[in-house]
Parts: C-alpha cells; sequence; structure tokens
C-alpha cells in the first residue's frame, strides 16, 4: 500500500550567507545550504516541503502558517541558553506534532551542568565537575588537575579549545575569567579525561533503541591540540576521509559497556526520536558520559559529514533512508498508545 503524502515542514536555523569571518564560531550551531538542501530532498521524497529558518522567522509569522502534518526539527535557536527549546515548545503550545525531543529535554540537555547532575543522580558515570559563575569561584574548586573549562551552554565545539585543558590553579582562575568574559555565561570545570573518545548514534524511543556503528575520533587525523580535545578547531578543521572511525576499533565488551550508557543516558533525559551521546575513557580505559545532544548535526559529507551521518552510513542507511527513518519513527511515537501526550484524557 503506498505510504500517503505529508504535508512537512522543515524547521531549520540557517546560518548567514554573509556573516563576517570573526563571528564563525558564534554561528558553528546554525545549519548551512548542504543540510537545508539534503534533508528538504530526502523528506520530499514523503511529500510537500515547506522551509521555516528559526534564525530569521519569528513565532507569530509560524504561528500563523497551516498546521503541517509533521515538522521535521534543526532549529538550533539563535539566542538564550535554552534556544534550542524555543521551536519545539511553540509547536507543543500549537499541539503541532514534530520529530525529536520534548523542550525540557532539550532545554537540560544543553546545559551542561543540568545534564550531568541528572546522569549523577542516576548513577551514570560521568566526569567529576564544578560550576563557577563568578571568577572568584575559580579557587573554591576542589577537583584533581588537569581540569577542562567549557562553557555551561554551548554546542558544536563553540568555546572548547586546546588550551582549555588547565594543570594549575592560577591556569583554571584565568581560563574561567576568559571564558566568562567572552560567553557570558557560568562555565563547567571538568576533570578532563585522557583516554580515547567515541560518540554514540540513537534512533528510536525509551525501551527501543537502535544504536548504530560507533564513531571514534580519529585524533592523529583530525588534531585537537597536545590534549587531544575534539573541540571548535578539531571539529572544523579540513574534513579527511580519516576524521572519523566507524565502526570505532573497539572491543565487544567496551562497545556494549558504551551503548548501554548511551541508552541509559537517554532514558533518563526522556530523550525522543535520536540523539547522540559523546563519550571519553579515563586513564584506565572506562568510559564517561561527557556530552548529550538531542539535536544532532547531520551534516550530509558533501564536504564536512556529521558524526551521525557517518554512524548512518556504516549502518547502511543512505542519507535519504535516514531522514525517512526519523519520520518514520516520529510518527510511530505519536501513535503508540504508550506516547505520553500530556494532554487530558477521556474522563472515565
Amino acid at each position: 500500500m503506498r505510504t500517503p503524502a505529508l504535508d512537512i515542514a522543515l524547521a531549520i536555523s540557517l546560518r548567514p550567507t554573509d556573516a563576517p569571518l570573526a563571528s564563525r564560531e558564534d554561528l558553528a550551531e546554525l545549519d548551512g545550504d548542504d543540510v537545508l538542501n539534503a534533508v528538504r530532498g530526502a523528506l520530499a521524497t514523503r511529500g510537500s516541503v515547506r522551509v521555516w529558518d528559526t534564525a530569521t522567522l519569528g513565532p507569530a509569522a509560524i504561528a500563523a502558517e497551516p498546521r503541517p502534518d509533521l515538522i521535521f526539527n534543526l532549529s538550533e535557536g539563535v539566542t538564550g541558553s535554552g534556544r534550542e527549546a524555543q521551536a519545539p515548545a511553540l509547536f507543543e503550545w500549537l499541539q503541532w506534532p514534530y520529530v525529536g525531543s520534548d523542550p525540557v529535554t532539550l532545554a537540560i540537555a544543553h546545559d551542561k551542568w543540568h545534564t550531568k547532575r541528572i546522569l549523577v543522580a542516576d548513577g551514570i558515570p560521568t566526569p567529576a565537575a564544578r560550576l563557577v559563575q563568578d571568577p572568584r569561584d575559580a579557587a573554591l574548586v576542589d577537583l584533581a588537575f588537569p581540569l577542562i573549562v567549557k562553557p555551561v551552554a554551548e554546542g558544536s565545539g563553540k568555546g572548547i579549545h586546546d588550551e582549555d585543558v588547565v594543570s594549575s590553579p592560577d591556569e583554571l582562575a584565568a581560563c574561567a575569567r576568559r571564558k566568562l568574559a567572552r560567553f557570558r555565561q557560568p562555565v563547567i570545570v571538568e576533570e578532563f579525561l585522557p583516554g580515547r573518545e567515541l560518540t554514540v548514534a540513537l534512533i528510536g524511543n525509551t525501551g527501543a533503541w537502535d544504536v548504530l556503528p560507533l564513531v571514534e575520533v580519529n585524533f592523529p587525523a583530525v588534531g585537537g591540540g597536545r590534549h587531544r580535545v575534539f573541540g571548535y578547531e578539531a571539529k572544523w578543521s579540513e574534513p579527511t576521509p580519516d576524521d572519523l572511525l566507524c565502526p570505532a576499533p573497539v572491543g565487544d565488551a567496551l562497545r556494549k559497556e558504551i551503548e548501554a550508557l548511551a541508552t541509559a543516558t537517554c532514558d533518563a533525559l526522556r530523550v525522543r526520536d535520536w540523539a547522540r551521546v559523546d563519550v571519553r575513557l579515563d586513564a584506565d580505559g572506562r568510559p564517561s558520559v561527557l556530552d548529550v545532544n538531542p539535536l544532532p548535526g547531520i551534516m550530509p559529507g558533501d564536504g564536512d559529514i556529521s558524526c551521525f551521518t557517518r554512524a548512518a552510513f556504516a549502518a547502511g542507511l543512505r542519507y535519504d533512508d535516514l531522514i525517512r527513518r526519523l519520520v518514520d519513527t516520529a510518527l510511530e511515537r505519536y501513535r503508540s498508545g504508550s506516547f505520553l501526550s500530556y494532554r487530558p484524557g477521556p474522563t472515565a
């Protein structure tokens, strides 16, 4: 039986084409025309596609649109610590269905400190950390050096560099001061793990996660500086075919341990439909969760390629297959009797 055509809206935050070079890091989370064209083309195989650029189109204009059958949400937002939650919050208000996690999960996951507190509460290993909101707080940090200093609510490697790995109280104070002034938000100070870095792409929902082949960051190819940091420079350097190793060369026991960490992380944060979980090994080879991204990048590989896309390709999915599968995963969730819509049910 032929699948009925859908009226699909693609919500995406697009990088301005005339942005000055100096602002490139600030705009790293926004998507370019490569993602726009690839996703729009894939969605067109399921029906008609409207594009809402949430970097320029406001909520009133979106709310005035006819209700779509489904929204494919890639909206990163532009300002605010909860910017990834802004468009889905509007969709929830309008009761329009969309692909991906709800505003609560997106807001929490975008804040590394809130995420870490949930992971710790659920017994999921993650590097010990402290929150610094004032330069004077750096003197109170009671963690073992080396430490890494990161903005608390940024993605795509923004504000994470090799020189942000510090080895003394003086270096920590200076780095925290720079970060607070540059990003105007708290910074998270975290014990730095020296081992391998891997990332896990997942599709599904609680109780039914499909874990795609693991991806390992190949630091000899991608760089990352003396400390092997997968930050802004490493993520946005000139790509090579060897940047990402997928499937990652890990033994079965470690692979299963990492997969279990990733699924437990998604369940703890109530992730919906898809996510990427970043993991790093300590000096003894034990994995800890670094970060959770329920709105992962999916650059198609026409130049740069995202970790999620590389994992999908390794799983035998073409790009169009990946996008259609995410659409089907969201539609199945909305049809499921176990999906909690947070709307009142029928009275007895």
